[in-house]
């Protein structure tokens, strides 16, 4: 006759397999309080190069220096954090929140184009920068209540 009860043993050692998988999502230092501007400056920038149509250039530049900063930004906080953790190993906790803020960068870029399509640029560029420092700042606020749950969980 088989039987669903594991030996304690067992059980401590899944949970500690547990807490490690979940590590790299709840073990982070917090992103620094410049992040969501910063954020939110970067998209500005993107629009306003996008807005402007400069010549080629000047606009190939700037969006290679765009491209760089975010790929810069990606590799320090990945060395600072020390992982880059994957959506498809997140606890359970986290899963709702990766879907709510793909939702979000959709919402917010569909916002975003219809105010660069029928306002004038600096209006779009304003708001792009408002916008996506408040999702961002909503977004990494979601993901610290999602860490809490996840280590109150574990334990």
């Amino acid at each position: 006759m088989e039987s669903d009860q594991q030996p304690d043993d067992v059980r401590v050692l899944l949970r500690i397999a547990e807490r490690a998988a979940a590590a790299p999502f709840v073990d982070y230092p917090p992103t620094p309080s410049w992040y969501p501007p910063a954020v939110g400056a970067w998209a500005a920038a993107l629009a306003g190069v996008l807005a402007h149509r400069p010549a080629p250039v000047i606009a190939i530049p700037l969006l290679v220096l765009l491209v760089g900063l975010l790929g810069g930004f990606v590799g320090w906080y990945a060395r600072l954090r020390g992982t880059m953790p994957t959506i498809t190993d997140a606890p359970p906790e986290f899963r709702h929140l990766f879907k709510r803020y793909l939702a979000g960068v959709i919402a917010v870029a569909a916002i975003v184009i219809a105010l660069m399509l029928f306002t004038p640029a600096p209006i779009g560029i304003a708001a792009t920068f408002v916008l996506v420092t408040a999702a961002i700042a909503l977004y990494e606020r979601a993901y610290a209540r999602a860490a809490v749950a996840t280590r109150e969980r574990l334990g």
